[in-house]
């Protein structure tokens, strides 16, 4: 199997007061592709700073990532911001939509930042869209959309510039059950169906075991 996303010997530490608080310790990982991969844990456990480093938002104390076999080079920022660009998709718990965008420009914003002409990021949006069951509400505002309405646009645009790996950080925590299973399918079947692979950290084990894998934070530290 191919591996998109691989950790050797990664650690991640922090100096407070004095003193060295480590939040990951040598912690060896991989995910193939379309594999799907919950990532629980207790707060404060480093399931935020595990999806920085994957995200390439964060570089490890020590430790190298590899995406799709190529070993990550931390000092370059333009090498770093065309991975994160071209090949990694995020999605927050707060979905992070920009106010003054309807559903359609929020969701094509990457696929034009990457170059294209904004009538074919359009266009892309507006099926990316229709696929997650928001095909009637392509003109509307982050404001006029419900909770997961709004995260449904926020999975549409991680996939737009197809990425090898989505990172999802709680993105069901401000929803109800029933919306948050709703969205956990639509997500499901979309990473499937588009080829990529998922790594979602999440409180909720309704949603950790509809995954293929479940990782805990605490046991990868031990």
């Amino acid at each position: 199997m191919n591996k998109v996303l691989e950790f050797k010997n990664i650690s991640r530490e922090f100096f407070l007061n004095n003193n060295t608080l480590r939040i990951l310790r040598d912690i060896n990982f991989s995910i193939n592709q379309k594999e799907r991969v919950a990532l629980i844990g207790s707060s404060g456990a480093g399931k935020t700073s595990f999806l920085h480093i994957a995200g390439l938002l964060e570089p490890p104390t020590t430790g190298e990532v590899y995406i799709n076999n190529n070993l990550i080079d931390w000092n370059s920022d333009k090498i770093l911001s065309q991975y994160r660009l071209n090949d990694i998709g995020f999605i927050f718990q707060f979905n992070n939509l920009l106010d003054d965008f309807n559903a359609t420009e929020n969701t094509a914003i990457p696929f034009i930042l990457s170059g294209n002409s904004k009538k074919i990021s359009i266009e892309k949006a507006e099926f990316l869209l229709s696929e997650v069951g928001l095909e009637d509400r392509l003109k509307s505002f982050p404001n006029q959309l419900s909770g997961g309405e709004q995260q449904r646009v926020a999975i549409a645009r991680s996939l737009i510039n197809e990425p090898t790996i989505i990172l999802a950080d709680e993105p069901t925590g401000n929803l109800d059950n029933d919306s948050s299973m709703k969205v956990i399918e639509v997500f499901n079947n979309l990473v499937i169906n588009h080829n990529c692979s998922l790594i979602i950290a999440t409180h909720d084990m309704d949603v950790a075991n509809s995954q293929d894998r479940i990782l805990s934070i605490e046991e990868l530290n031990l």
